[in-house]
This record gives C-alpha cells, sequence and structure tokens, in this order.
C-alpha cells in the first residue's frame, strides 16, 4: 500500500489579529485510509518536515474519502509576522507518510496548489 495521497481546500491565503481575518479553516481528505495525521507549520525560510515546527493539528485513524477539517488561528504561528508554510502529513495503514512534494518553499519558483489547483501560500500580517 502506498503513502496516503492528500487533497485540502482553504478559507484564505491571509491571517491576522483582526477580528474576522484571525483564522483560515482547512479541510482534507485522503485516497487511502491513514492511521495518523499532522499539521506543521514553520515560518518561511526555517527548517521544516515531519515533527518540525508548531504542531497545528493531528488526527487517528480515518477511513479514506473522510473529510476532516480544521482551523489555524493567528496565534498558532508562534514565530512572529510573515509567511509561514503549512504542511499536511498523513501515515498509511503500511507506517509510509506521504512525502509531501507538492509543499514548496516560498522562495522557489514553483508553487504549490490546492485542489481547486490555485496557488496556495498561508501568511500572517
Amino acid at each position: 500500500m502506498a503513502a496516503p495521497n492528500l487533497t485540502f481546500s482553504i478559507t484564505g491565503e491571509k491571517i491576522s489579529a483582526v477580528s474576522g481575518f484571525d483564522k483560515v479553516i482547512v479541510a482534507f481528505q485522503s485516497d487511502i485510509p491513514y492511521q495518523a495525521f499532522e499539521c506543521r507549520a514553520t515560518k518561511s525560510g526555517e527548517e521544516w518536515g515531519r515533527g518540525r515546527g508548531t504542531l497545528i493539528a493531528s488526527f487517528s485513524q480515518t477511513p479514506a474519502a473522510t473529510q476532516r477539517q480544521f482551523e489555524v488561528y493567528d496565534d498558532f504561528l508562534l514565530s512572529g509576522d510573515g509567511e509561514y508554510r503549512i504542511s499536511l502529513y498523513a501515515q498509511g495503514m503500511d507506517g509510509s507518510w506521504n512525502d509531501n512534494w507538492g509543499f514548496i518553499p516560498s522562495d522557489s519558483d514553483e508553487t504549490m496548489l490546492d485542489a481547486d489547483g490555485n496557488e496556495f501560500l498561508c501568511m500572517k500580517e
């Protein structure tokens, strides 16, 4: 069995301390069942990867095609104002983690696309 392939959608691209703009909602699902999920936030330019950065959300065993959602609030982004990488990781039932290939550094010429095909990078103002 392969590592899970995640698709996701978001309600916005910027978060600030201003009421009404202080969070985004992330909804996602996997093409196969997974035993663990974690979302991590790291400030642009910092080392990132599974187990690194601030843990934003986590879930346990979930069937395939089951939508989950969570909120990312401005006060979850602990390294001050700026751009953050929001990374989604899922562990398949065989123990393999998705490789997160679609999450591209903000200083790259490549872009990350959400489930709707739109570019995505979360920024805290």
